[in-house]
């Protein structure tokens, strides 16, 4: 069962689904949202007003609807709405540091680099003992018929986690609050220290509280393994999710 409010932040709608499914005995075996975490994400909310006052929302437009048509996934009619992500971006990094838990670092070395290459690299290092620092790569459209996007990665040597928009047609298109709720999920997780990554030769694992991502590398890459820490003092991390299984 999924409840979807419009009033309600995706942490709260999160913890509201959890304790529902728990009630009714179908599953909510998976934990809660800290209270420190929500207030965390209300802080981001609330800078974002400012960060994001130019950059506004939209809907799914397939929600309660006919999905896209084959042409939707040739086309991008809208690519400056992705500018979103870069003001959420902002965003996370403000408050950030504005709660002292990291500096602002001038250089990342990588692991696993972005798969677009160039962008700006916006690297906060944290002061706790085996955290690991955020890197929030910006990259600018060459032109006005692609997207901005932001690469998030996490390590030293950092390791890319995801880029956002990872396709922006309109065909992929599934509005706003879903974009920026990955992309929380993912930056949380770094500063939570729910997250354990392992690049391998070919193949690599990011694990986090919210999900598992793993494939094949293309394009450069360095060995590297790490199991991140909390930036703040006196957190408690979310447990990872499991590997799965690759037994048949």
């Amino acid at each position: 069962m999924v409840v979807t409010d419009a009033a309600q932040s995706w942490w709260e709608e999160s913890n509201d689904n959890i304790l529902r499914m728990r009630e009714t005995g179908w599953g909510g075996d998976e934990p809660l949202l800290s209270r420190e975490m929500c207030e965390l994400l209300d802080g981001v909310d609330e800078t974002f007003a400012v960060t994001g006052a130019n950059t506004p929302g939209w809907p799914n437009p397939f929600k309660d609807g006919p999905g896209p048509v084959e042409e939707a996934y040739e086309r991008s009619s809208n690519p400056e709405k992705y500018r979103i992500v870069v003001a959420r971006a902002q965003a996370w990094t403000q408050v950030l540091l504005d709660r002292g838990w990291a500096r602002e670092a001038s250089h990342a070395d990588w692991a696993l680099p972005p798969m677009e290459p160039g962008g700006t690299d916006t690297v906060l290092k944290p002061s706790a003992d085996g955290a690991v620092p955020l890197v929030l790569t910006t990259h600018t459209p060459m032109d006005s018929d692609h997207p901005f996007n932001i690469t998030i990665a996490a390590g030293d040597p950092a390791v890319r986690l995801d880029t956002l928009p990872d396709c922006a047609c309109d065909g992929c298109d599934s509005g706003s609050a879903r974009l920026l709720e990955y992309m929380d999920m993912l930056v949380l997780s770094v500063v939570d220290g729910s997250l354990d990554v392992d690049v391998g030769d070919d193949r690599y694992w990011v694990r986090t509280s919210f999900h598992v991502r793993g494939g094949g590398i293309q394009g450069p890459r360095a060995r590297t393994a790490f199991t991140a820490a909390p930036w703040p003092p006196n957190w408690t991390a979310r447990p990872v999710a499991p590997l799965p299984s690759l037994r048949g």
